[in-house]
């Protein structure tokens, strides 16, 4: 196996070779090979110096490897050897093209790539080194990173180099080996660096797989979880962390700008930072719960493998396997979702909000007596409603099929049906001419061209069960029940859930919530 261990030992045993035969042919004295023995005996003293080095060139790899997508590696004389086995080792550990070259000519450098350039400088002869600081002063001018492998006592590239290491002299024949020990002391902890930013990914997956897993426990679907209060505030921590990784320059460039933009939108509509309505504009598909987290393991997977460096397998291994959210029920049966798919409409057209309220009202809806599924006409590009804003019957069925529709005489969108179609949220209540209970579900478009618009509404003629749980009727109700609750409290009167019991069901639903707080107020009283 090729490894650096072979690297140094074979220099090591050709400089022990060559001075055996250098001493069989007469050609260098005794006490020149005594020399260069007594120099192969201090290396690894030497190399342990480097070693404890190890914190100095972390702090280097943590701050400078995450700021640069290119890389490279030069050397003059021997070290141009020292440079390319840099490369090698950099490449493998990081998962980067870099490109090496002899100091004097850096032709295979591309300075206008304003690169980080790892320079081995330790054991240069002083008639080529003070080249060596003016090609580093070249390079820091042409906004480059410098790394600098220099000898103990050499300042001369401080001026320069984002970073100088300062290690033990050697002869320049054995400088290789130092100048090699310290770049890939630097490289190994590069390529930690790199693979942090996979961790941090791979630790927001977990914790979303964690949290959906014990929310189903608990007998919640997808669509309760993407909506509950504590899970859109997990989400926006995990943006809160994403964006100071990004600000304070610790994520690498070899994330995709494409893959940041998106992690960054779907951690925006996932904590309700931006309307779910807009999600199909960025990302060609409606934005339900699961198509929502779906792309986001999609894109967690995607960052997670890229940033993976694997510098050792044991740990790293099958770890970065991308998680879908197969496992995660969506649970979109009953009465309400059955009369959708009937008219031929898909749940996937219905926002998250007006899934859960429609999931809540099937526990107190006994039976959907008529339909009419109308055709909303005339909203601009945005989906806003226009004084051209038009709709038309498309079907009508059960008890309303044979009843007339002023929309059959008069298709300008008007009244409460123009409401819906501004808000976009389900409607229960009563008819105005006929005093019908009726829920009224507003349908987006199937269209990529009207990703955003309300392209149907449902009405739905409904009968409530005769006997409802007080908490079925409190789940029901929504937002409503705190409207009805406040408005009580603000008259100095004591809330109690019970108080929703005064009132007929059809009514609890068909009125507003200042006639219900009205009326139980007058109750209490």
């Amino acid at each position: 196996v090729a490894s650096t261990k072979a690297l140094y030992s074979q220099i090591v045993a050709g400089t022990i070779l060559g001075l055996y035969l250098a001493r069989l042919k007469k050609r260098r004295s005794e006490n020149f090979i005594s020399a260069e023995i007594e120099a192969l005996l201090k290396l690894p003293s030497q190399m342990e110096k480097i070693l404890a080095m190890e914190a100095t060139i972390a702090d280097s790899a943590r701050k400078h490897a995450v700021t640069k997508t290119y890389w490279a590696a030069v050397g003059s004389g021997p070290n141009k050897t020292a440079a390319d086995e840099i490369r090698i080792k950099l490449s493998e550990l990081c998962y980067k093209t870099i490109s090496s070259d002899c100091v004097e000519d850096k032709k295979h450098i591309d300075l206008s790539s304003e690169p980080l350039i790892i320079v081995c400088a330790a054991g240069t002869k002083r008639t080529v080194l003070s080249d060596l600081i003016k090609d580093t002063a070249i390079f820091k001018a042409h906004k480059a990173t410098p790394i600098v492998i220099a000898d103990e006592g050499e300042e001369g590239f401080n001026p320069y180099a984002d970073a100088v290491f300062h290690i033990p002299k050697v002869s320049q024949h054995l400088a290789p080996v130092l100048n090699i020990m310290t770049g890939h002391i630097w490289g190994y902890h590069a390529a930690l660096t790199i693979n942090d930013g996979s961790r941090f990914f791979y630790s927001v997956r977990e914790d979303i797989h964690k949290t959906i897993k014990e929310n189903a426990k608990d007998g919640m679907d997808i669509y309760e979880v993407v909506l509950e209060k504590s899970f859109r505030e997990k989400i926006l921590q995990f943006y809160m962390d994403f964006k100071q990784r990004k600000d304070e320059r610790r994520l690498t460039t070899a994330l995709p700008l494409e893959t940041a933009a998106d992690l960054t939108l779907l951690f925006k509509y996932l904590s309700g930072r931006l309307p779910v309505s807009d999600f199909e504009l960025d990302f060609d598909i409606k934005g339900t719960a699961r198509n929502m987290l779906d792309i986001l393991f999609q894109r967690l997977g995607l960052a997670i493998n890229i940033l993976s460096r694997p510098v050792d397998a044991i740990k790293h291994q099958a770890k970065t396997v991308t998680v879908g959210t197969s496992r995660i029920s969506e649970k979109l049966e009953g009465i309400l979702f059955d009369a959708i798919r009937h008219s031929r409409l898909s749940t996937a057209q219905l926002t998250n909000n007006n899934v859960i309220v429609l999931r809540n009202l099937q526990a107190v809806v006994n039976e959907i007596k008529g339909a009419i599924l109308y055709r909303i006409e005339g909203l601009n590009l945005l989906g806003e409603l226009t004084n051209a804003t038009t709709i038309h019957v498309i079907t009508k069925e059960g008890v309303l099929k044979e009843l007339p529709s002023r929309v059959e005489s008069n298709t300008h969108l008007t009244g409460t049906k123009r409401i819906i179609v501004r808000q976009g949220n389900v409607y229960i209540g009563k008819g105005r001419k006929d005093g019908r209970s009726i829920i009224v579900i507003p349908v987006i478009s199937t269209s990529s061209n009207t990703p955003n618009q309300i392209e149907n509404l449902l009405l739905l003629n409904i009968t409530f069960k005769d006997k409802i749980p007080l908490k079925d009727k409190v789940k029901a109700l929504g937002g409503k029940y705190e409207h009805i609750k406040n408005i009580v409290q603000e008259n100095s009167r004591p809330w109690k859930d019970s108080h929703i019991e005064k009132l007929p069901t059809d009514d609890l639903f068909g009125k507003s919530a200042e006639k219900i707080g009205e009326f139980i107020v007058s109750k209490l009283k």
